[in-house]
């Protein structure tokens, strides 16, 4: 013989039942003391901007010192200069041609004072991402005679060693243009 059992049927319970679950499943909890919470902080405070000097907008402010003596460069001369503080295993990779460049200035075709600005401005917009450097060409001055002084090479190394975002330089590889142009690193 065969028994028909009815299909259980599963009560909804009510909101009170639910709800005594829940501070019954929860009733062992303590709270957060103050220093266990995290705080919110507000957020900052918008910058306030200074209004920019018109003559700010032109370009980078002179800084640098054409007077003094200015070391004799040649041709082929590897220039070479590194700030006290600056790892040696960082200013190796430089001489190496080991880091990526990331921006690039060539110079051939101007003159010394509108070199001088553009270097200027190139070093001041310049924003190299750390373990990255900058590459600048200078030039030989193979044109004119040989034995002659390369003018915007020696311009261009008095200037560096000058500018205070300047932490290191060096003659660049010669897949980059050898002694006609250099490697620097810049402060961020």
């Amino acid at each position: 013989m065969l028994s028909i059992v009815p299909p259980m049927t599963h009560k909804k319970p009510d909101n009170a039942s639910e709800e005594n679950l829940f501070l019954k499943a929860v009733s062992d909890v303590n709270r957060l003391t103050k220093s266990n919470q995290v705080e919110l902080r507000p957020a900052p405070a918008a910058p306030k901007l200074r209004p920019v000097e018109a003559d700010e907008t032109d370009s980078a402010p002179d800084m640098l010192s054409d007077s003094g003596e200015i070391e004799k460069v040649m041709a082929d001369t590897v220039l070479s200069y590194c700030q006290t503080g600056i790892q040696n295993r960082l200013f190796r990779r430089l001489r190496q041609g080991k880091l990526e460049i990331t921006e690039e200035l060539d110079l051939h075709g101007l003159n010394l004072k509108q070199a001088k600005q553009v270097l200027l401005d190139f070093i001041q917009l310049a924003y190299p991402v750390e373990g990255c450097c900058v590459r600048i060409i200078h030039g030989k001055n193979n044109r004119s005679r040989s034995g002659e002084i390369a003018v915007m090479k020696q311009y261009v190394n008095h200037w560096l060693i000058q500018h205070p975002r300047v932490l290191a330089f060096h003659s660049a590889q010669l897949r980059d243009g050898g002694t006609g142009s250099l490697y620097a690193i810049l402060k961020r």
